[in-house]
């Protein structure tokens, strides 16, 4: 995004026509090196103006600027030598000129009368304020496109439509860019042209009744900025940085500053970091100017630029924002009140931001060591390998959970479960169906049987139906696998040369069945590996549940095979989610280590459409998962 226009317009420099002057350096109307003006006579008549007695004044005009009394401009009408000029002498002026002059002289509100060829100007007090330091009192009685060449290319063509026309033009909050006070000023003029004629009714001249609205629009813009900046920075999810980032684009596209830098410097004593933005290409100012106005120094000016220290900030946090500001606007009480503000808002929403990356971070840290407090104690080196991944973005405790039980005589139980939905209350569920189903298995239960049990249980705690478990029982010294599931993803046996996904023992949710349930078995070989996991492994949004069982045979599998046992759950996580995983991730790995008496399994078995659509069949009709 480019610089933005003011009020909607960009400013051009002035570009005179032929028969304009230009300012010098001063401002001082001058005229152009290649060619003379009526500027030169301006310049030249200034001092003899000065210098005359007063003149008696025609008793009309006299009786005009009895309002005015005393004032600048009373002084200069009285005094100019109007024989002089294209006006001539006042007694000679149309009665719509003298009513024009009587009525600008009558009033406090900015008024310009402009008569003849060339537009000769005659103005009161209110006007005077808009000509600036640099052009009055020579534009007293001066050529209307002499005294306004910067402008004329904006201006002069409506002074044309009224003259051509006789029709009034109207412009609010119009842009231009003076050169009245010795540099290029952004103003804003709220402005009415209308035709005066004379005594035949030809169009002679031009009325200006005008409001100086540069302040009005300026202040509006501010607030725009600064309601914009504020509305940006509090929206942004990220730390420090992104904030930083974010508070230099903005005022990089603010017509109110030319260039900033803000600095900011966080963290701990052993741990400091500091986080810097431009506009530009490269520092505003020097680091160290920067770091001491941040420690305390207060606002400092450093040549064009002001060092403002970011407000609301913790003790262990300082920051400061340098700005240059724009150049066509003066660095007023209004510049610098301005500035403050972008500081202040800069200020707090770092102050906001980095408040809430601690209280994410201790969410966080808080949920992780409660959904692990409720998962089992670590496993001894050897066969079993358990691995628990929370959800990317969440901060809530997940229900995904495993348990591994030692039922003794070389046999082990698992089960791997996920209860629907997120924080305490799933967890609790989570909780209370793990401990139901240890103490089912303790008491001699098989998976099946386990599951009966489960069935009615989760039927008595609301919110507990609708989960999905795996239980499967290992004999260490035959292999033998049994199994049963309620409507969880397929366990998946991985072999040396291939994979198996085991397709029996199914049925529906818990609370949901309508049978006794059933178990399958399987002979599991040495070198195999036993995987039992949640959805959160294998689904993503917008995709069905098969395309993620065949992401886990085709890129999992091959990771089991290699990957070292020890890291195999985490690698496993990384390979199948690399984005990270918007639900929670549970899973165990069988490590086989024993001979069995079973039939050779074939490489690459597929998972078969019939099998796909068993599984996920209750889910896909209660919502919970894609149709495959």
């Amino acid at each position: 995004m480019g610089p933005r226009t003011l009020a909607g317009s960009s400013l051009r420099p002035f570009a005179c026509s032929t028969r304009a002057a230009v300012l010098g350096p001063a401002g001082v109307l001058t005229p152009a090196p290649e060619r003379l003006c009526s500027s030169q006579a301006l310049q030249q008549r200034a001092p003899a103006a000065a210098k005359r007695e007063h003149m008696d004044s025609p008793t009309w005009l006299e009786g005009a600027l009895r309002a005015l009394g005393d004032s600048e401009c009373a002084e200069l009408a009285r005094t100019h030598d109007w024989s002089a000029g294209p006006l001539g002498d006042p007694t000679g002026w149309p009665s719509e000129l003298r009513a024009a002059v009587t009525l600008c002289f009558s009033t406090r509100f900015p008024v310009l009368v402009t008569w003849g060829p060339e537009l000769t100007m005659i103005y009161n007090d209110g006007y005077r304020e808009m000509l600036g330091s640099a052009k009055h009192p020579l534009a007293f009685g001066a050529s209307f496109e002499v005294v306004w060449a910067e402008i004329w290319d904006e201006i002069g063509p409506l002074c044309d439509e009224v003259l051509a026309t006789g029709r009034a033009v109207w412009r609010v909050d119009m842009p231009l860019l003076m050169h009245r006070s010795g540099y290029d000023e952004e103003t804003s003029f709220t402005f009415s042209y209308s035709a005066l004629r004379d005594d035949d009714g030809r169009v002679r001249g031009v009325l200006d009744i005008a409001a100086e609205t540069t302040g009005h629009v300026v202040a509006a813009r501010r607030l725009d900025t600064i309601s914009e900046l504020a509305t940006r920075l509090f929206a942004i999810e990220g730390g420090v940085q992104e904030v930083v980032d974010a508070a230099v684009d903005e005022l990089a596209v603010s017509a109110d500053v030319a260039a900033a830098e803000v600095w900011v410097e966080h963290g701990g004593d052993d741990e400091r970091e500091v986080v810097r933005g431009t506009t530009g290409p490269g520092p505003l100012v020097a680091a160290a100017l920067l770091e001491e106005v941040a420690r305390g120094r207060g606002v400092v000016e450093h040549g064009d630029v002001r060092i403002h220290p970011l407000g609301a900030l913790r003790r262990d946090v300082t920051g400061a924002l340098a700005v240059r500001a724009a150049p066509t606007r003066p660095l007023d009480h209004g510049n610098r009140e301005f500035q403050a503000l972008l500081a202040s808002k800069l200020g707090n929403a770092i102050g906001v931001t980095l408040a809430h990356e601690r209280e994410v971070e201790h969410l966080r840290s808080v949920s992780e060591v409660l959904q692990h407090a409720m998962l089992p104690d670590p496993l001894p080196p050897g066969r079993w390998h358990v691995h628990y991944q929370p959800a990317e973005s969440s901060l809530e405790v997940g229900g995904d959970w495993y348990d591994v039980v030692p039922l003794g005589d070389s046999r082990w139980a698992v089960v791997v479960g996920d209860c629907v939905g997120h924080g305490l209350e799933a967890a609790t569920h989570m909780g209370q169906l793990r401990a139901a189903a240890r103490a089912l298995l303790l008491t001699g239960h098989g998976p099946a049987a386990t599951l009966d049990g489960l069935d009615r249980y989760a039927a008595t705690v609301p919110g507990a139906e609708f989960t999905t478990v795996v239980c499967a029982v290992v004999d260490e010294r035959t292999g033998l696998l049994t199994y049963s599931a309620a409507g969880h993803p397929f366990p998946l046996v991985i072999s040396p040369d291939g994979h198996r996904w085991l397709r029996g023992g199914r049925g529906g949710l818990l609370a949901l069945r309508q049978t006794t349930r059933s178990e399958a078995t399987h002979v599991l070989r040495s070198g195999d590996a036993l995987l039992l996991y949640t959805d959160g492994l294998v689904e993503r949004r917008g995709e069905s549940l098969r395309t993620g069982l065949e992401r886990l045979a085709e890129v999992g599998a091959p990771v089991v095979r290699a990957a070292g046992r020890g890291e195999v759950g985490e690698l496993l996580s990384r390979t199948m989610r690399p984005g990270g995983a918007p639900d929670d991730i549970a899973l165990v790995l069988y490590d086989v280590r024993v001979e069995g008496d079973v039939e050779p399994v074939g490489a690459g078995a597929s998972l078969g459409a019939a099998a796909v659509g068993e599984m996920v069949g209750a889910a896909t009709g209660l919502g919970l998962a894609a149709a495959p």
